[in-house]
């Protein structure tokens, strides 16, 4: 008796399994919005960014003598898991107005790959604070330094 009890309660537990499963499956299926949440909820997704920065920080210019070469690097690191194309703009600011265009380009990354940059300007005018500036406008970055006289 006690055995055939036992039976049926495995029994039942079991039919209920199989008929929550069967009604998980129909739901699953019947909705598309409930089957992309559940790919989202297990799935993993790796985080996607892009790394700007500059080569040798301590070293970046900081004079504003005018007719000499400065130079300083910035390096684009590709971390999107896709190809991706980088246009900047590298410029000289003051007040946040464009006193200067050192360069502008576009460079193209596969996924985990780098480029440096390197960057010479000369003043074209006498300038006593300003910030070179890097930019990103795809992907809304930008990293920058003084130069001139410090406050």
């Amino acid at each position: 008796m006690k055995d055939k009890r036992i039976f049926l309660q495995v029994a039942l537990v079991v039919a209920c399994g199989v008929v929550i499963s069967e009604v998980g499956i129909l739901l699953y299926n019947a909705f598309p919005s409930l089957r992309e949440n559940v790919a989202l909820a297990t799935t993993v997704k790796p985080e996607t960014f892009t790394e700007l920065y500059f080569e040798d920080h301590l070293k970046l210019p900081q004079e504003t003598t005018l007719e000499k070469t400065y130079s300083f690097k910035f390096t684009v690191h590709n971390l999107e898991y896709k190809d991706m194309d980088y246009p900047y703009e590298v410029y000289i600011a003051s007040n946040s107005a464009k006193l200067m265009t050192i360069d502008k380009g576009t460079i193209s990354l596969k996924h985990d790959q780098y480029q440096t940059v390197l960057e010479r300007y000369v003043l074209e005018g006498k300038i006593k604070r300003a910030k070179v500036v890097v930019d990103l406008p795809s992907k809304k970055q930008q990293i920058d330094f003084w130069i001139g006289e410090t406050l």
